[in-house]
């Protein structure tokens, strides 16, 4: 997958609009998670893919943070958007790319 566009697009946008997409992004993620659970029930019928979701969302919560914590190690703005984009699975990397270009229209309009 091209994660080039992406990543211009996240990288060029200032610090404070980065911290409302990836709020966004981390919102958006929850509800991508959601089809993982089974219909009208409490269970999971995707265990491995609301465990991928989860491990996205401790990388994007690490990487907002970092960003609010001066001096605080963080990815390069390439390597986080390909972690959060890059998935063989093709349902997980649908999922991702709908929440990415979404908090990505939702923060610069």
């Amino acid at each position: 997958m091209d994660t080039q566009t992406p990543s211009n697009a996240f990288g060029s946008l200032t610090p404070e609009q980065q911290i409302r997409f990836l709020a966004t992004l981390g919102h958006n993620l929850t509800i991508a998670a959601r089809a993982n659970y089974a219909s009208q029930s409490p269970e999971v019928a995707n265990p491995k893919g609301l465990r991928a979701i989860n491990e996205l969302q401790h990388r994007l919560f690490n990487h907002l943070r970092a960003l609010q914590t001066p001096g605080s190690f963080r990815f390069p703005d390439d390597l986080f958007v390909a972690s959060m984009l890059d998935h063989k699975d093709a349902d997980l990397r649908a999922a991702c790319t709908w929440a990415f270009n979404d908090a990505l229209k939702k923060t610069v309009g």
